[in-house]
């Protein structure tokens, strides 16, 4: 198997598990517009973009409302928040790089250090 599929089925992993694997106790922990826990460390929720975070540093791909959705990352290393936005939803791309079918999380928007994690949106069931 190829280090980039591998790295891919870890993302789609680590975001299933974030979405999925919360508790009742977990729940009742969540602030606010949370949308799960989970005890990943943030970077495994998707693939980081050097186009997308450069374009978050620069205001120019970021989220309307900031944290208006998130995911809280609570394990040992990796604590962190993302906010989440999607094509047509809580997103501001002015120059049209999102894509239908992905979710965005945005890590320390608003920052020179900005990173957007580029994750595909689970299927519906």
């Amino acid at each position: 198997m190829n280090k980039s599929l591998t790295h891919k089925i870890a993302a789609c992993l680590a975001l299933f598990i974030s979405i999925t694997v919360c508790s009742e106790v977990s729940s009742k922990q969540r602030v606010k517009g949370q949308y799960a826990t989970s005890k990943q460390p943030y970077w495994t929720v998707g693939n980081v973009s050097k186009k997308l975070s450069n374009a978050c540093r620069n205001g120019r791909f970021k989220q309307r409302k900031y944290l208006l959705y998130s995911i809280g990352y609570v394990g040992k290393i990796g604590r962190g928040i993302t906010g989440i936005a999607q094509k047509g939803w809580n997103l501001h791309d002015p120059k049209k790089f999102a894509k239908s079918g992905y979710t965005y999380h945005f890590f320390n928007q608003g920052y020179s250090n900005c990173k957007v994690y580029v994750a595909r949106t689970p299927k519906q069931m």
